[in-house]
């Protein structure tokens, strides 16, 4: 793979002009580079990819990149040779982990359990760091998705799959258009920005079918800068944003627009010296995110709690209301036995509407909700954020309703967008294991119980508070998580194994008892609220 780049960049993207030329470069591109990936898509490409440093461009031959009768420019051809080598190059990691799974599964037998088969496979697979830990060689998800379709392709096929490839059951067809402009040298696109304007021009064809040279001419356009943009771009390194790529979207109303998407290369800012000052956050689904931060093994806030408004929580279940009319509307539209199915096409692009509906409302909340965070991080001074590594987090068997609820979680969305906001904060952001952080008492480690409300300690087993039987300490259960989300900060999994072996957290604000400290009474003091609205990120 490419080395990764020491400096932290943010992209932004610009709606361009309509062009009926666009158009005509998007259908050239992406059926010259269909036509290469079917070509080259083979698993010694994906090893001699995979195994190089350097960029797909440069490992491929970009005069492969070409249509008959068509001329495409040199740039252009080059452009879609890279685009062609990153899908090629991705395909490496999870093609290794199909033969590495099938090869577990053909000795433990294709009916034996997942959770076997995984637990198998990642003590089977996993490589030696520097300071003598062992490290897996696959993510569990990637595993545990690899487990389910080799066994899908064995209960289909119902043959041997070992005499098969891994390029005979996946076979990747292009439906995103992004044409990366990185491999170009200012013969396809130029560009320059001036803090309020982007001035561009791109190389376009001037008719559907270019013949030659003559049939290929600069447009020449330029982009306001909105003046949000304007104040973080204010700190990048240079003025100049690095070579764009070229995106087609499709926006609320149906409408089909092409974007700039260009990145800016900002300073990665040094971590701050003396006492480390750590926030602690809990994902659930109740509550977006639960806050609590400590320095020198002390806490030294109250809980803060980031809620979705009633209104938007409402709309977001709504939304899943019409999603599950619209498919069963369709299922029995599908289901009549007739040569014309009157309506199933209006169905399914309004399933397509709803969808995509979903994912920008919570494109938002992720984006809304991390910058609700880094900002609390930064007003706090800390330096360090902590938060549960959820990848492999599955939902009960037989609650259908909280599976549902499990799917529209954004809990690698907002990961994902921590991991690069707190790059270029200055921030270090770590992931520990979430077993059991919100069923030990933070006070004393005891196992506690699940009660139904803090002047209510009966035991029950869907209650959202939980009660210490030892030292009666009883709380919100998320904010006892987020409580031992900084304990699991400490723990070395390797030697510990429970939250139980590790030291409890003193609760106390300059030295004096916290408000969540039961005192007096036991009870938590949860008036604090933060509510996180969805919005423009």
């Amino acid at each position: 793979m490419p080395p990764k780049k020491n400096q932290p960049t943010r992209s932004y993207q610009f709606k361009l002009t309509r062009y009926e030329r666009l158009q005509w470069f998007q259908a050239l591109t992406t059926k010259a580079a269909q036509q290469l990936l079917d070509k080259l898509w083979s698993e010694e490409w994906m090893d001699k990819l995979g195994e190089s440093n350097l960029k797909a461009y440069k490992v491929i031959n970009e005069a492969q990149a070409k249509l008959d009768e068509i001329y495409l420019p040199s740039r252009i051809r080059r452009g879609a040779t890279e685009w062609v080598g990153r899908i090629i190059r991705g395909q490496c990691k999870r093609k290794n982990c199909y033969y590495d799974c099938l090869e577990i599964m053909i000795r433990f037998g294709f009916e034996t359990k997942d959770s076997t088969l995984l637990t198998a496979i990642m003590k089977q697979y996993s490589k030696e760091g520097k300071n003598g830990k062992s490290f897996p060689l696959h993510k569990k998800v990637l595993v545990d998705q690899t487990i389910k379709m080799i066994k899908n392709l064995h209960e289909a096929l119902d043959i041997n799959i070992t005499f098969f490839k891994y390029t005979d059951f996946v076979k990747p067809k292009i439906q995103h258009f992004a044409f990366p402009y990185s491999p170009d040298d200012n013969q396809a696109i130029r560009y320059f920005a001036n803090g309020e304007k982007i001035q561009y021009e791109l190389k376009l064809p001037t008719t559907p079918e270019p013949k030659s040279t003559n049939d290929w001419e600069w447009v020449t356009n330029e982009i306001a800068i909105p003046e949000k943009i304007q104040k973080k771009i204010a700190g990048a390194l240079s003025d100049q944003p690095l070579k764009p790529t070229l995106h087609k979207k499709k926006l609320k109303g149906g409408l089909e627009c092409f974007f700039l998407q260009f990145p800016w290369e900002f300073k990665k800012e040094p971590k701050k010296q003396g006492k480390e000052r750590v926030l602690a956050i809990d994902q659930g689904l109740k509550k977006v995110a639960t806050i609590a931060i400590f320095e020198d093994g002390k806490q030294i806030s109250k809980p803060i709690f980031i809620n979705l408004k009633g209104s938007e929580y409402q709309h977001i279940e709504r939304l899943y209301s019409h999603i599950g009319s619209n498919q069963h509307k369709l299922a029995k539209q599908k289901k009549r036995r007739t040569s014309k199915q009157i309506g199933v096409e209006a169905y399914e692009e309004e399933r397509r509407r709803l969808y995509e509906k979903r994912n920008r409302l919570g494109e938002e909340l992720a984006h809304t909700t991390t910058n609700i965070l880094i900002q609390i991080a930064l007003d706090w001074n800390c330096t360090k954020i902590v938060i549960e590594d959820l990848r492999d987090y599955k939902p009960p068997r037989g609650r259908r309703n909280w599976s549902r609820r499990l799917s529209e979680w954004l809990r690698g969305r907002i990961a994902f967008l921590l991991e690069y906001k707190c790059q270029t904060k200055g921030l270090t952001l770590q992931k520990v294991c979430p077993w059991n952080t919100s069923s030990h008492c933070p006070r004393c480690t005891t196992k506690g119980v699940k009660v139904k409300g803090p002047n209510n300690p009966l035991e029950d087993k869907r209650g959202r508070w939980f009660h210490c039987p030892q030292c009666g300490f009883t709380a919100d259960r998320d904010y006892i998580a987020a409580i031992n989300i900084y304990r699991a900060s400490f723990i070395d999994y390797q030697t510990i194994k429970s939250l139980k072996d590790t030291s409890p957290v003193p609760y106390m604000d300059s030295e004096i008892p916290h408000l969540t400290v039961p005192g007096g009474g036991s009870e938590m003091n949860c008036d604090n609220l933060l509510v996180a609205v969805t919005g423009n990120g």
